[in-house]
């Protein structure tokens, strides 16, 4: 097994990195910042964001092996000596320790980056373990995964451009990831009910059900996750990614009718389509990019190199918007 499958790079790669570069993004749209003038601050995002996801990744394996040996799911470590389990965890922490290190004196930045490694922890080892722990477990995943990496970006990009955190703007993107997060968990949640059902793994949805999952994830997380994205959207005072907004409403409607697809919001569905997903992982981030292009030549080159890295959400995108000609004469 190559190291990338150990990792779960395929994982989060794209579908963890790219809303919180598309928050980054945001964030210098906001402040009428060129991307490419903080080209180094977005290495800095990647890697340590990137070192958080692998160590999420191994500590989530190793902590789960008895209950995926009960389910009978594939575990990545099963098999693994002890010392590549040690080097799988040693590495992205001591690279997390060196970011730690590099924002040391940005107290805010440090605590949210700080905040988002604790919440991995929290959620995965034991004696907390908080995945077996109902809500505190949703809130820890959701906070781990989204709500502290997006703070992260945005105050990186406050930083790039020499200005203080906008409370307002913060607020707001807490807001809508921390929603998105918790969304996504009870997501996955839902998709393991048997598996952790079997495994006896203590989740929310194992503890209350499936229909508390689906009506926390549907009529409370998703309503506020929207609200918080429309206001982000107007404070950054730009038609591009509202255009983007409206050309990924009409991929929407074209896919749910001509590719007999269903829309989903939290419970998982045959030939599903999770809503927003897209927009968040391609249609914003290339918006904000073509936006501040317009403004920052020198942008251009962030879009191309930002479609040479992220290139599998973007080629499915435009392999779908290919189809749909075919699919409308059909």
């Amino acid at each position: 097994m190559r190291i990338g499958q150990i990792i779960r790079a395929t994982e989060w790669w794209e579908y963890k990195l790219l809303p919180i570069l598309g928050v980054f993004y945001a964030t210098l749209a906001y402040r009428h910042a060129s991307i490419a003038a903080a080209w180094p601050v977005v290495i800095e995002l990647l890697i340590g964001i990137a070192a958080g996801a692998v160590y999420v990744s191994v500590i989530n394996d190793l902590t789960d092996r008895d209950e995926d040996r009960r389910a009978g799911k594939p575990n990545r470590l099963e098999g693994r000596s002890g010392m590549t389990t040690v080097l799988l965890v040693a590495v992205p922490v001591l690279i997390g320790l060196a970011m730690a290190w590099r924002w040391r004196d940005d107290p805010l930045l440090l605590s949210a980056y700080g905040a988002a490694w604790l919440a991995f922890s929290a959620y995965s080892l034991p004696p907390l373990r908080l995945k077996t722990r109902g809500l505190l477990g949703v809130m820890a995943d959701a906070s781990g995964a989204h709500l502290f990496p997006a703070l992260v970006a945005a105050l990186l990009a406050f930083r790039a451009g020499g200005a203080a955190p906008d409370l307002v703007w913060l607020a707001l993107v807490g807001v809508w990831a921390g929603a998105f997060g918790v969304r996504g968990i009870l997501w996955h949640q839902l998709s393991d009910e048997e598996a952790d059902r079997i495994g006896n793994v203590r989740t929310f949805v194992q503890r209350h059900g499936g229909r508390w999952a689906r009506a926390i994830g549907a009529r409370a997380m998703f309503p506020l996750e929207c609200a918080a994205l429309f206001a982000l959207l107007w404070l950054l005072d730009d038609r591009v990614p509202f255009v983007a907004l409206v050309l990924y409403a009409f991929l929407v409607i074209f896919k749910l009718e001509r590719f007999e697809m269903h829309a989903a919001i939290v419970q998982p569905r045959p030939r599903h389509l999770i809503l927003l997903n897209e927009y968040y992982e391609v249609f914003l981030p290339v918006s904000l990019l073509v936006a501040s292009a317009l403004a920052h030549p020198a942008d251009w080159i962030m879009l191309a190199l930002h479609c040479l890295f992220f290139p599998g959400r973007l080629s499915q995108v435009i392999s779908d918007a290919w189809k749909l000609p075919q699919r409308i004469h059909q």
